[in-house]
């Protein structure tokens, strides 16, 4: 028992940490593409 709930826990922290990390990639990748929006302008 003790060890399905460690099991579902580690899934969801994985999860948790995926989720940010593709939110990062998304920011990074937001401010790339104003950077080259600013110097066309």
């Amino acid at each position: 028992m003790d060890t399905h709930k460690i099991k579902k826990n580690s899934t969801t922290e994985i999860k948790g940490k995926l989720k940010k990390s593709k939110f990062n990639l998304l920011t990074n990748e937001n401010d790339f593409l104003v950077k080259n929006l600013k110097k066309a302008g």
